[in-house]
């Protein structure tokens, strides 16, 4: 009677916990306002209203299933985590040139601003609380975010930045005033340049703020990962702290 009994709650206690954890993810696209469709893959707690959103953008030449990993891990946390293909990657629409994406603020801030508007209409979304997670041309665009009050975003992750990409998505002429943001780079890569560039963007923002910088790695964007596993489990923890 008692064995019985035992299992019982514990069969409980494994229906409570797999619903609390349970996933709705579905493949999603939306509209840029020039007309490209961005694809997209939605993560959203079945359970739970006015939550936090993160956006996910990826790094140059790879897709949002480079993300897959912290995805997982935001989602058992209660995050809706949107991670999307850039145009010219993965299954966004194509562009003539690649090479110009990063740095024109006419192409790629556009499928952020596009992911923003998608966030912001889902019901399940608190829309004052949307971050941006990037790594790459993703980081640069972090940082573009975070720095223009028109987006609306109230955290980011910028994982290897460069200085002079940020200015140029904002646009000539544009001042951005860059506010909460987790900056993360790789100590040894491009002889350290990446690293001198997060600490340059990094003096450039207001508080709350936080820098990382990998000793020893020499990999770009996610792949610093590897070399220090831990960063993703502190990317959580600076999202609860300012999202």
């Amino acid at each position: 009677m008692k064995f019985r009994l035992f299992l019982l709650i514990h069969v409980l206690v494994l229906a409570f916990v797999n619903s609390t954890f349970c996933i709705d993810k579905k493949e999603v696209s939306f509209k840029t306002e020039d007309g490209f469709t961005i694809k997209a893959t939605l993560q959203t707690p079945e359970t739970g209203s006015n939550l936090p959103a993160v956006i996910l953008i990826h790094q140059g030449g790879s897709d949002r299933s480079e993300w897959k990993s912290l995805v997982k891990k935001l989602g058992e946390q209660q995050f809706i985590t949107l991670a999307y293909d850039v145009r010219g990657h993965g299954s966004s629409d194509k562009v003539e040139s690649i090479s110009s994406l990063f740095n024109d603020p006419n192409q790629a801030p556009l499928d952020m601003k596009a992911a923003i508007t998608f966030l912001r209409n889902h019901e399940k979304v608190d829309p004052f609380r949307i971050a941006i997670v990037g790594a790459s041309i993703g980081g640069n665009l972090a940082c573009v975010g975070s720095g223009d009050l028109a987006y609306g975003i109230k955290t980011a992750v910028s994982m290897s930045a460069k200085t002079s990409a940020v200015k140029n998505l904002a646009g000539e002429g544009k001042q951005l005033s860059i506010k909460s943001v987790f900056y993360i780079s790789s100590e040894k890569e491009q002889k350290g340049t990446r690293a001198k560039w997060s600490r340059e963007l990094y003096d450039q923002t207001s508080e709350p703020k936080k820098i990382t910088i990998v000793e020893g790695s020499r990999a770009h964007g996610v792949g610093i990962f590897k070399d220090d596993p831990k960063l993703e489990d502190d990317i959580i923890n600076w999202l609860k702290k300012t999202l």
